[in-house]
């Protein structure tokens, strides 16, 4: 018989979830895992690679690394040689600071990153703030690791409007001594791209009460309507005390090669390494190869992509609206759009039925913290036809509520 799980494990559940979503939130999840679904399922909770494929150059370069031009065992932090191109390209098409008193570390996907990221800043008792709604892992990986989370407020449904950080709540929460300030930016799940204020403010508390700040970039250059997307990196004396991760999983298609990056302070670095170094010990050797091209190769092709994904997500976020099933914002990044249910049902049972009679899978809010409820996270990366055919099967559910 097995022991009673690690408290650390337990934690993972997300047990306080029971105030917002009426359970734990891995219980919740486990009754959708092990709902049948009907028909062949569309899974609306990620991108379809299928319709949209990596580039060319992921396949190619792989394929040399692995013919034998690649380390089978690389040092834990990476490839030295793709390390220095992938800094500089960094530096060239992000445009922030990658070399010098920054370095860069590979690890196997931005989960992977923000995982070794947390594990080097966090002791157990520090208090973290985090945006709500967020991305659905970080507060689990924070409460793994013992950390008290305090929610900031993220204001998303005006729908004309722009999503913003509560900024007295920021302020309040700020006085209490964080460790650390984590943010998906843009914001996953609702698409938010913050106002240089929002940026300028965090910055601000930071340097006054002295916390460092870990910024989720992963779709960084998946950002809408020419929408201006701030690095918070690169404000004032700020690369200092900011870990950035990005990577090509998302807006490029690479997630099956299980790529991510961490830039940070270089003393920040080698701690992240130790702890690499009895994880996964290394992010995958020859996957490792594609990134000297990711970012300077493929400019026109994040451009064509982008441009698909907004006429997706336009015709969605007018298709949902119009249903008067939903109330959804346009997202400013992202391949995602959140929206709030507009029936007396919960995201649960909305879920649970879509799945089961719309053969479509998707994320329910309460994943993303307590402002999440009563929402679904939709990924609109999808086939157009299939997509179409899928949103009608989802709103005639989800009338069977009213």
């Amino acid at each position: 018989m097995l022991p009673i799980a690690p408290t650390a494990v337990q934690r993972l559940d997300l047990p306080e979830a029971v105030a917002y979503a009426g359970r734990s939130v891995r219980s919740a999840e486990r009754e959708l895992d092990g709902t049948p679904g009907t028909g062949p399922l569309l899974d609306a909770t990620y991108a379809n690679t299928h319709r949209f494929p990596a580039p060319a150059y992921a396949l190619k370069a792989f394929t040399k690394a692995a013919s034998g031009a690649g380390m089978t065992y690389t040092p834990y932090v990476g490839d030295s040689g793709v390390r220095a191109t992938l800094a500089a390209n960094i530096e060239k098409h992000l445009g922030f600071t990658a070399t010098g008193t920054m370095g860069t570390i590979l690890a196997p996907g931005t989960q992977g990153a923000l995982f070794i990221a947390l594990s080097a800043i966090i002791e157990p008792g520090d208090l973290v703030l985090l945006p709500d709604p967020d991305y659905l892992s970080t507060e689990r990986t924070l409460r793994y690791l013992g950390a008290e989370v305090a929610h900031i407020p993220v204001l998303y449904e005006d729908i004309d409007g722009r999503p913003v950080l509560d900024s007295e709540a920021l302020t309040r929460l700020a006085t209490r001594k964080p460790k650390l300030f984590i943010f998906s930016h843009p914001n996953n799940p609702t698409g938010a791209v913050y106002a240089d204020s929002t940026l300028e403010q965090i910055a601000a508390l930071a340097v006054e009460h002295d916390f460092l700040v870990l910024a989720d970039e992963l779709y960084c250059r998946l950002v809408y309507d020419n929408e201006k997307f701030t690095h918070i990196a690169n404000l004032g004396d700020m690369a200092k005390r900011t870990i950035t991760t990005v990577g090509p999983s998302k807006t490029e298609s690479l997630s099956g090669y299980r790529l991510g990056v961490a830039v940070a302070p270089n003393e920040l670095i080698e701690r992240m390494e130790d702890i690499q170094s009895v994880t996964a010990l290394r992010a995958p050797a020859y996957a490792q190869h594609v990134l000297s091209h990711w970012l300077a190769e493929d400019v026109e092709y994040v451009s064509d992509r982008t441009k698909d994904y907004q006429a997706l997500r336009d015709s969605t976020v007018e298709k949902l609206n119009a249903s008067g099933l939903f109330s959804v914002s346009r997202s400013w990044g992202t391949s995602y759009i959140f929206p709030r249910l507009l029936v007396d049902a919960s995201e649960q049972d909305v879920a649970l039925a879509l799945k089961s009679r719309a053969g479509v899978i998707v994320n329910p809010g309460y994943q993303f913290g307590p402002r999440g409820v009563n929402h679904l996270r939709l990924c609109i990366a999808q086939d157009e036809a299939d997509w179409a055919s899928a949103l009608d099967r989802m709103i005639e559910v989800v009338r069977s509520f009213t």
